[in-house]
Order: C-alpha cells, then sequence, then structure tokens
C-alpha cells in the first residue's frame, strides 16, 4: 500500500463513517458516535498524555501542537482544550478534514490537507508538539518511517515528539490468530485498513537518527487486543 491508497482508503472512510473509521469501537459504527461523545474521547486522552509528560518531569510549551493524522479533529480539539494556542491538524483525507471542521470550533484550531509526508504546510523547527496516534499503524512501515523522521524536522529544538506504533502481534490467542489470518482477508474485515508493526529497538534506532532521544516507551492499547504497541515519548535534539 502506497501513499495514494492510503489516502484513498481514508477518504473512502471519511465519507461513509468519518468518528466510527477514526475510533472503531463496535457498538458505534453506522453513524453511532455524536460528536460530543467522540470529541470527550480527545480531551480525555490529551488530558492522559499531559500527566504522562508531567510524570516524567518534561516542561512543554504551549505554543503550537501538531496532530498529524487528525481525522476528525478529536485530538485537535483536546490539544485547543488544553491551551495550546495554534493547533495544527494534519490529515491525507479530504472528507476527514470536511468532517473536522464540521464539529471542531475553536479559534486555535487550523486543519491542513497533508498529501506526502513533507508535511510542508507546517514550518521546520515550530512545533513544541507534535503528536500522533491510531495513525501510523495503518500504513507500511517504510512510509511511516518517513513520517517520524520529518516529526522531528518540525519539532523545535528539545520539542516533544510523541507517537504510537505496534511492535508485532500480541502474544495472545487474538494475536496468534492475527498471525494466522490472510493479509487480505484481514484488511477486508477491517473495512480497508491495514494494520502494520514495528520492532521497538528498530523505533529507538529510527529516532536516534532523526536527531532524537526516546525518553519512554509505554505499552499502549490503541492498537487493539490483537496486537502490543507502544506510545513512544521523545525528544529532539537541542540545537
Amino acid at each position: 500500500m502506497g501513499i495514494d491508497e492510503v489516502s484513498r482508503t481514508w477518504t473512502r472512510l471519511g465519507r461513509e463513517d468519518p468518528m466510527w473509521a477514526v475510533l472503531t469501537e463496535r457498538d458505534k459504527a453506522g453513524g453511532g458516535w455524536t460528536p460530543e461523545a467522540f470529541l470527550a474521547t480527545g480531551r480525555s486522552e490529551i488530558e492522559a498524555l499531559l500527566a504522562r509528560l508531567g510524570q516524567l518531569g518534561l516542561d512543554l510549551e504551549r505554543g503550537r501542537a501538531v496532530d498529524f493524522g487528525c481525522g476528525a479533529g478529536r485530538l485537535t480539539h483536546g490539544l485547543c482544550r488544553a491551551g495550546f494556542a495554534d493547533v495544527v491538524g494534519l490529515d491525507i483525507s479530504p472528507t476527514m478534514l470536511e468532517k473536522a471542521r464540521e464539529i471542531v470550533d475553536d479559534p486555535a484550531a487550523r486543519f491542513q490537507l497533508a498529501e506526502g509526508p513533507e508535511l510542508d504546510g507546517v514550518a521546520a523547527g515550530s512545533a513544541d508538539l507534535v503528536y500522533t496516534n491510531r495513525v501510523l499503524q495503518h500504513m507500511p512501515a517504510d512510509l511511516a518511517h518517513r513520517y517520524v523522521r520529518r516529526f522531528f524536522a518540525l519539532a523545535k529544538p528539545s520539542a516533544l515528539v510523541v507517537f504510537q506504533l505496534p511492535t508485532a502481534p500480541a502474544a495472545n490467542l487474538a494475536g496468534t490468530v492475527l498471525r494466522l489470518l490472510p493479509a487480505a482477508l484481514a484488511r477486508r474485515l477491517r473495512r480497508g485498513m491495514e494494520m502494520h508493526g514495528t520492532p521497538e529497538e528498530e523505533v529507538r534506532a529510527l529516532v536516534a537518527a532523526s536527531g532524537g532521544e526516546v525518553l519512554a516507551a509505554d505499552p499502549d492499547t490503541s492498537a487493539g487486543p490483537r496486537w502490543a504497541s507502544r506510545l513512544y515519548v521523545a525528544r529532539a535534539a537541542a540545537g
């Protein structure tokens, strides 16, 4: 799956059921999310993120935040509510961005189409925080890694880059079934959404090669019960 196919898949999903495509709760398919409940999950997630950064003793300026793969805007909304002055939601899907603009009403939020991994809509070295969750897992690893490298280019010196990636199918029954399931069938069952992982040691090497430092690699449940996953908290180089 190349970047054009990723865009086509998420444009279709954004047309069919955008909030469910972002948060695939079984009982929410077919328009089951209300905007209020959907956006509330974004506020809760950002509150938990900031609490974790506090536990790590990390100071965070609240100037510009970048929400990569913003989808229908739930995390952009959460970052705005957390007090960031400028929150840029980037997504590859124009239909997702349409939904985000419809339901997120905050002067600090702006949404931009990200047509390629260069992310030219955000100035290099301008972000206090780059955050993405439940996004890179749906891309082939080489494309996801290109985006991670670009995140560090967008970050200010010593700013934070926080991103989620699965490591491998989980060591449980669900993960075993996933290993045995043909990839084409798994994709059909997920309505075209692919899932990909990268071992933690490869992610750490990627961050180091990008000039960053991994400060934490927390076990994470965002990829669901079939995958082991990590939330990486990383810091860009000081200069």
